[in-house]
């Protein structure tokens, strides 16, 4: 009953509203870092798109290749009737009330850094396990905003990694996807990580705690 009256709440706000369930969870989900995953036509990429559209004004979707990101836009552009404010060339979509979403691939080691500079307060990344760690940790530096009624965050949108190159997302989420992590935690639980000595540590909460060494 309480999802559902939210999800009422959301459907008299917007004209994009999440799916009951695990994407209306995610939506609302209060997690700086989100891995949202599931099976083909499960949501994923509309997730980050409903929040672009909705909740957020500066947006960068970001894929391996580029020319990935065609049916996202396609997508974009059917929820809204046309393409009205979008650049191809530029591979921006600017929206009435100041909502920008863009678009990048980033094939190579270092093509991450072509948006340095950009400042955006969402970020998502589509089949997050095909991109590089250190492409994505490049792309959180630059995750920020000047409006403190602005949310930040970065949705990551894929399933569990296939091959060694996305093994990172497996040590980043390991609460959720390592069988032998010794804490695992539920779909849609909290959790925290503190930065100690140069290297992330999972913590009891948000509040001080205690390093041992």
């Amino acid at each position: 009953m309480i999802e559902r009256a939210r999800l009422d709440k959301l459907s008299r706000a917007a004209a994009w509203v999440p799916q009951p369930g695990p994407q209306l969870q995610a939506f609302l989900c209060e997690a700086d870092q989100l891995l949202y995953g599931g099976a083909a036509g499960g949501g994923k990429t509309t997730l980050g798109i409903g929040l672009a559209l909705t909740r957020h004004r500066r947006t960068l979707f970001v894929r391996r290749e580029a020319t990935q990101l065609q049916p996202v836009i396609d997508e974009i552009a059917g929820l809204l009737r046309g393409r009205a404010g979008y650049n191809g060339q530029e591979r921006i979509w600017r929206l009435p009330q100041g909502r920008q979403i863009q678009f990048g691939g980033v094939p190579n080691a270092d093509d991450e850094k072509k948006f340095q500079g950009n400042p955006r307060d969402l970020l998502v990344c589509d089949e997050a396990a095909n991109l590089l760690e250190s492409q994505v940790r490049f792309l959180l530096g630059w995750l920020r905003t000047t409006d403190r009624h602005q949310r930040v965050r970065v949705i990551l949108c894929s399933n569990p990694p296939t091959s060694a190159e996305g093994e990172w997302l497996i040590r980043w989420f390991a609460p959720w996807l390592d069988p032998v992590f010794p804490a695992p935690a539920k779909p849609g639980e909290l959790r925290w990580v503190a930065m100690v000595d140069g290297a992330e540590r999972w913590v009891n909460g948000p509040g001080s705690f205690t390093h041992n060494g």
